[in-house]
């Protein structure tokens, strides 16, 4: 097989390393640069004989070159090993023993050059809609754009995909790689990338939920006046994100909408109070987990946002003559378990805390909340009855997955995720389209289907 780390771009440089208590080592280092955002690094860290033995160095650690030319610095951070040589027997004064390095959290290269323009680009996970779309040879500039939109804090972002190519060993061939990346254009003209990397979260929630998989940020890279620098996320652990929803794949937006749509949500979004935009964000994240989970987890970490966000919408209730006796019972009822047991006695005055305050029940809360977003919801799942998501929330929460018979619970699992993502479009006033309804595309979404998993869904026995 030919050898791929021919021609990447190598490092290789004495450094010191800084250990918790701010012990400092000095060591040997190589690093070879992988081809493109999202693949691993070739980092090699030895110690050398000269300096040992070692005692007490602790992690985490920091590494940063050491080189008379002020023009580069590599730094990496949070660096922890498994395993570091402290002495060798016989003592020796040439050679060094490797380190077993398991995680660094960052990877920092900056070189001082002159730069007529600056530039910021942040390398993104590749999606899979993406990986179907527009041109699959490199073009001359090695770039494609896909989509531009406006981010209110951001301004102009330019998503793109990029080639980059490596020459083999032995060979004149060179193997192309393909990535994607967002450009990013200040509204303000300045470029500091711990301001636009806390701005561009939004921008990744709401392409995710587009996408339907999870977009992660592997690195970015900024041409300034003066320098180019580049940063690399976990380069020791490349990141990977799946498609999640129904089969065959579909997306909420295509290429061509992907630019309106994300627009008008990023306006949206920065326009929703706190609250609402709260209500985005954690939808946001349950819908589209990083790496996939069993449907039970994932059925559980949707409904709890479901149910959270429908119990801070909801208006409280006034209380009926009953409900008033019952909280007056239930505070009674806790004062008599106060000094036998005090956990008890908090449980049911939480239970008559949430009478009292008018909190209405579980499915009428839900169903009260996509009232209120307009969230077209008779085509799915219903959330109400003897079979439907309150109940077996119930019944993962109470008595686990294995109560539950499992392709009825993917059905269900598949029908909520497309409940929240209804009812996060609905939070940021964005019209459903005709694609999103999935009529009879994914046979988990055919009435008939549905209704015969239903017949078995509580006896997990077959």
């Amino acid at each position: 097989m030919k050898d791929l780390n021919y021609h990447k771009e190598t490092f290789s440089f004495d450094a010191e390393m800084t250990d918790s208590d701010g012990r400092k080592l000095s060591v040997d280092c190589k690093i070879t640069l992988p081809t493109i955002w999202g693949d691993k690094a070739n980092i090699k860290v030895a110690v050398p004989h000269s300096v040992m033995p070692i005692r007490d160095f602790e992690n985490p650690c920091k590494l940063n070159l050491v080189c008379s030319d002020p023009a580069l610095r590599v730094e990496l951070s949070e660096l922890w090993y498994r395993n570091l040589p402290t002495s060798v027997y016989p003592s020796r004064l040439h050679g060094a023993a490797p380190i077993k390095l398991t995680h660094v959290s960052s990877m920092r290269v900056v070189r001082e050059c002159s730069q007529s323009t600056s530039l910021f680009n942040i390398y993104i996970s590749s999606p899979d809609m993406l990986k179907s779309v527009g041109s699959f040879k490199p073009s001359e500039e090695m770039l494609e754009e896909l989509a531009a939109f406006r981010c209110p804090k951001l301004g102009l972002i330019r998503l793109k995909r990029y080639w980059v190519s490596a020459g083999l060993s032995e060979t004149e061939g060179l193997l192309s790689r393909t990535g994607f990346l967002l450009e990013v254009t200040p509204s303000s003209g300045e470029l500091a990338p711990q301001d636009i990397w806390g701005d561009i979260d939004s921008v990744l929630k709401l392409m995710s939920v587009f996408l339907r998989q999870k977009i992660m940020v592997l690195g970015w890279e900024a041409f300034y006046e003066r320098a180019h620098e580049r940063f690399w996320q976990y380069p020791l652990e490349p990141s990977r994100t799946n498609y999640i929803s129904v089969e065959p794949k579909r997306y909420l937006v295509s290429i061509r909408s992907l630019s309106g749509q994300m627009e008008a949500a990023l306006a949206a979004y920065h326009d929703l109070d706190d609250l609402e935009r709260k209500f985005v964000d954690d939808l946001s994240y349950s819908l589209r987990p990083v790496t996939k989970i069993g449907d039970g987890e994932w059925f559980m970490a949707m409904f709890r946002d479901l149910e959270s966000i429908a119990g801070k919408s909801a208006s409280p209730q006034p209380l009926s003559e009953g409900e008033a006796k019952a909280v007056d019972e239930l505070c009674r009822l806790a004062d008599s378990f106060k000094e036998d047991s005090s956990e008890i006695s908090e449980r049911f005055k939480g239970f008559a805390r949430k009478v009292g305050g008018g909190v209405l029940p579980v499915t009428e809360s839900i169903c009260s909340l996509f009232q209120k977003y307009a969230v077209y919801s008779s085509d799915l799942w219903e959330v109400s009855g003897s079979k439907g998501l309150v109940r077996i929330r119930h019944k993962l929460a109470h008595r686990g997955p294995g109560r539950i018979h499992q392709q009825g619970l993917a059905v269900a699992t598949l029908h909520l995720s497309l409940l929240n993502e209804r009812l996060l479009h609905g939070i940021l006033g964005l019209e459903i389209s005709g694609d999103e309804l999935h009529s009879g595309r994914d046979e988990w979404l055919q009435r008939g289907y549905v209704e015969s998993v239903k017949k078995y869904l509580f006896d997990a026995a077959r």
